[in-house]
């Protein structure tokens, strides 16, 4: 009997564990996609009976497991990109998935609460709740779960109105459909058959709209004006930047002679920091010589360091220069990397910058104007920039004069992770931002994986990681906007207006049943 009694109280903490490790072997990198259909129902099942308090400790365990498991490359990252030791990687890995957990944890909560006296309505409230969560709940490394529906094209193409969270909705929306069948047939052997046809039906139109949307925007790419790109990867690692930066720069400027001699392209295009740059303005000219005497424009990462305002500022910049090494325009990082470009409250405790000496203190750009390369027009965003989809729709809308960029660049440094599944997870957000502004997107890193993402955000060719390549594509240029790009998270303020007026009734409600 004791033995009985054990495993009913262990079961709901298996159940919450086993939704974490579905939770990241079915996101981008591990890559089994169609295991995100379904990595809720442990976790929903754990839950039946349960008061909010403990459903908020389920959905947090399942939430620390998920992160915990498919962010495993903190740990690298805390010790390359700052500095510290093995086991400061693994706390600041914990400290992350506890952080992240929060989504999982607040939505367990909230769905409980919601669903206590009707549980038909995990249909709406699970989806409802999540996608809340994943618009307001603050991350440092945004991972929304449609990511991992990136290779189903057809799926993915409702993100030019919704956004990606639009995706993740779709998504949580199967798993409680899922769920519910799933209770209908155990508890009661019927079926749901009005559920599963809602989301028969839903899952026709979503595949429906993204074969009209993909035929659409094919049209368009075929007829469209076109820019040859050509991309350089020297698999040189963030540590070459300080042990071996002339040979780093000297194999740059090798690998795009070659290529500028073979391929021809309109730009070449290097990743994030491979020079250093001391400018008096943001006018002038580079030695061409350091630039590889290509005589072709060329795009590149540099850490530059300019006197403005009074004050010499260093900035992790991107610098279009043509081919005879003038600046044409230039793109200073604005979402900066805590603890690796700058330390939080660093400006009000500088003693901060002293206890982590491998912290850089970058200046924040301000920015959000494309580069003009001839009559051409491209949107220049650095690092993980690319994962925040407010931030790429800022830029898309052109600054203070609404010039929308013909097409996207993205120079990255993924060394930092190491031979992880982060090189693809990266890949993965970043090719939604395609889809949400109907744009071509080009990312160039150091040691992988550069890509061309076409305006479907599919991956026409991409590099390996850790390896030495080229990548050359034509690109194609369009214009027009989206609904995505007009009105932004409309569906994340949406339903996180919901979420909170219907979690208010429940509390209501409950209160009131408690003072009868």
């Amino acid at each position: 009997m004791t033995d009985s009694k054990d495993f009913k109280f262990l079961l709901p903490w298996g159940g919450a564990i086993a939704s974490g490790i579905l939770m990241f072997v079915g996101y981008a990198g591990f890559d089994q996609f169609y295991l995100e259909w379904f990595f809720l129902l442990p976790l929903l099942w754990a839950l039946r009976g349960q008061r909010p308090k403990r459903a908020f400790i389920l959905g947090w365990l399942a939430g620390i497991v998920g992160h915990g498991g498919g962010f495993y490359w903190i740990i690298q990252m805390f010790q390359q990109f700052a500095g510290a030791p093995w086991i400061a990687g693994v706390f600041g890995l914990l400290l992350l998935a506890a952080a992240n957990g929060i989504v999982l944890a607040v939505w367990a909560w909230g769905t409980t609460l919601v669903t206590r006296d009707r549980q038909w309505q995990v249909l709406w409230a699970a989806p409802v709740i999540w996608t809340a969560m994943e618009k307001l709940w603050p991350e440092v490394f945004p991972n929304y779960l449609g990511a991992s529906q990136y290779r189903i094209s057809h799926l993915t193409q409702i993100a030019d109105f919704a956004g990606i969270l639009g995706v993740s909705f779709l998504v949580i929306y199967i798993n409680a459909t899922l769920y519910w069948a799933t209770v209908c047939w155990r508890e009661q052997r019927t079926m749901a058959w009005r559920a599963i046809a809602a989301l028969a039906v839903t899952l026709l139109l979503v595949t429906g709209y993204g074969e009209l949307r993909i035929r659409e925007v094919e049209r368009k790419v075929a007829s469209a004006q076109r820019l040859t790109v050509g991309l350089v990867q020297t698999n040189r690692g963030a540590a070459d930047n300080h042990l071996a930066v002339d040979l780093m720069q000297k194999e740059h400027r090798d690998l795009s002679r070659e290529l500028v001699a073979v391929q021809k392209p309109d730009l070449v295009v290097w990743p994030e920091g491979v020079l250093s740059v001391s400018l008096a303005s943001r006018e002038g000219s580079l030695p061409t010589w350091a630039l590889g005497d290509l005589q072709t424009p060329l795009l590149f990462g540099a850490c530059l360091q300019i006197k403005e305002e009074g004050e010499t500022r260093f900035c992790n910049s991107a610098l279009l220069a043509d081919g005879s090494g003038r600046i044409l325009g230039n793109y200073d990082k604005t979402v900066l990397v805590p603890f690796g470009e700058y330390i939080p409250f660093g400006d009000i405790f500088p003693q901060l910058y002293a206890w982590s000496p491998y912290s850089a203190k970058f200046f924040s750009g301000r920015s959000t104007q494309p580069l003009k390369l001839g009559s051409h027009l491209l949107s220049v965003s650095i690092c993980y920039e690319d994962i925040f989809p407010t931030h790429i729709r800022k830029l898309m809308r052109g600054g203070g004069e609404g010039r929308k960029a013909d097409v996207m660049f993205n120079l990255t440094n993924d060394s930092w992770y190491g031979n992880s599944v982060e090189p693809v997870e990266h890949l993965a957000l970043a090719s939604f931002r395609s889809i949400e502004n109907r744009r071509s997107l080009v990312r160039v890193t150091n040691t992988g994986i550069s890509a061309f993402v076409d305006p479907v955000g599919r991956i026409v060719s991409r590099t390996g990681v850790w390896t030495r390549e080229v990548l050359v594509d034509r690109v194609p240029l369009l214009d027009g906007g989206t609904l995505y790009g007009a009105a932004g998270d409309w569906i994340g303020w949406l339903c996180a207006a919901i979420s909170l007026f219907v979690i208010a009734r429940s509390t209501l409600s409950k209160k009131a049943r408690a003072s009868v």
